[in-house]
């Protein structure tokens, strides 16, 4: 067994977010294009000689105890029965609150270190199980770079990535609730009947087109960008910088622009600075989560 292993959790984009009306169970079915990114949390993950231990260091925006982090050593060791004593350090680079999955990709990395470093014999599956208990886009994290997402987020369907572009990702300072941003859609649904719908198979092909000519939107944006102008604004910022696609990520707040060449991107990020965001140059990943 490993004495310990290190394991890059990426970030998403949501290049396309349609959000439907709430389920009976509480649940919005969603239809959704994530991209995974390479702004990342980097996790070590080691072994300890007292069973029973876990030590948990990063900064997170909770108590250690009540993050993706320790449920997903939580579901592993019920799964598998291992008790061995584990420290996990967590160095945060995504910003919470942010729609950029910070939160379950750190949770998938986890559920996945955990196997590398002691091989407890959780299947793909089960691994895709445990991860959809802990959350919605933990699955997406478990499975592709890219791919179109539905249901609740536990249906992912992979489709090649794309490497020819360019991001500029930026954070206005300041989150958004997911439930506070799902409340806020249901009560107000002002994108009934104007939010571009491709079906699935629609999504994949235009993923491969022209990136201007891209037809994805986001069902949240105009409802959390009307409640927090900096959004809004940074998207024109980028827009007006040259990037050739520009939205909000999941239910905000972070913003981001798709570069095709190498110009604009400077401009953008002095611009955003002087916003007050913190901003991020990324690039698509082809692959999502490898162990070091």
């Amino acid at each position: 067994m490993a004495a310990s292993v290190r394991i890059q959790a990426a970030a998403k984009i949501n290049l396309h977010l349609r959000v439907y009306d709430r389920r009976e169970d509480g649940f919005h079915d969603i239809l959704s294009l994530f991209q995974a990114v390479s702004l990342a949390d980097s996790i070590v993950i080691r072994s300890l000689k007292e069973s029973d231990t876990i030590e948990i260091d990063g900064e997170f925006d909770c108590p250690a105890r009540e993050t993706t982090v320790y449920k997903a050593v939580q579901a592993y060791r019920n799964a598998t029965g291992i008790r061995t004593g584990l420290a996990l350090s967590v160095a945060k680079r995504i910003p919470a609150g942010a729609g950029l999955g910070g939160g379950s990709s750190d949770a998938a990395a986890v559920l996945l270190g955990l196997e590398g470093l002691l091989r407890g014999g959780v299947s793909e599956a089960e691994t895709l199980r445990l991860g959809a208990s802990i959350g919605s886009d933990v699955p997406f994290f478990l499975s592709a770079a890219a791919a179109i997402v539905s249901g609740r987020g536990e249906k992912v369907e992979a489709i090649e990535a794309r490497g020819d572009f360019r991001l500029i990702i930026a954070f206005p300072g300041f989150s958004v609730s997911t439930a506070a941003a799902y409340s806020i859609l249901d009560r107000q649904r002002r994108d009934r009947g104007e939010i571009a719908d491709p079906s699935p198979s629609e999504l994949a092909k235009a993923y491969d087109r022209d990136i201007g000519l891209w037809p994805f939107a986001n069902s949240f944006e105009g409802v959390i960008g009307a409640k927090h102008p900096a959004i809004p604004e940074a998207k024109g910022i980028l827009l007006g910088a040259g990037a050739s696609f520009a939205a909000m990520s999941g239910s905000g707040s972070s913003v981001f622009g798709v570069f095709e060449g190498g110009t604009g991107q400077d401009e953008a990020k002095g611009r955003l600075e002087a916003l007050g965001c913190r901003v991020y140059a990324a690039a698509p990943l082809a692959r999502c989560m490898a162990l070091d």
